[in-house]
């Protein structure tokens, strides 16, 4: 709970990220928080709040009907509110260095689409999802290769951009309405 609040304020991508970690651990420990809760040191004061936050998060996920596979609607929402940023930010004239960060992307991000089957909604979905594998690759200490490392920097380069602007959007310090 303490994290995933700290990652929504500082980068939206890697809050995506850790909650889709998170999703994967609940459904791992079979909605059971109390087994979730076995290993974290938390405040004695602050664990009744953690424990509530997992539970509704578990709860959700059940009520939404992704207790194998899926994320939590707010998630996709969320991942389609930056697909949206992405497409008005590459129609802007000054934002040169993102059509670039983009384009670079591109032929990655296709290769995702095309093996995803229909699992991928757009563009940033492809990219977070480029890293959410490589980060589960690894967690399990799998050999990564060169050319998939590539492919998950360019995802990471666009997915800084577009989260600085995310952040300047909710400040209210960007131009583009979504």
């Amino acid at each position: 709970m303490i994290i995933a609040k700290q990652k929504r304020q500082e980068n939206i991508a890697e809050y995506v990220l850790y909650m889709w970690q998170l999703e994967d651990m609940i459904r791992a420990c079979n909605f059971n928080v109390d087994v979730l809760m076995q290993g974290f040191s938390i405040s004695p004061l602050e664990e009744p709040k953690v424990r509530q936050w997992y539970q509704n998060m578990a709860d959700a996920m059940i009520s939404e009907g992704i207790q194998r596979k899926g994320h939590l609607m707010q998630l996709k929402d969320l991942v389609q509110d930056l697909s949206t940023l992405n497409i008005k930010l590459l129609q802007k004239q000054d934002e040169q260095k993102y059509k670039e960060l983009f384009t670079a992307a591109m032929p990655h991000i296709t290769e995702i689409i095309n093996c995803s089957n229909e699992c991928v909604r757009n563009e940033i979905d492809a990219c977070l999802t480029g890293l959410y594998g490589m980060m589960m690759l690894r967690l399990q200490h799998k050999e990564i290769f060169d050319d998939t490392k590539q492919a998950v920097k360019t995802f990471s380069n666009l997915m800084a951009a577009l989260a600085v602007r995310y952040k300047q959007y909710e400040n209210g310090d960007l131009d583009i309405e979504l």
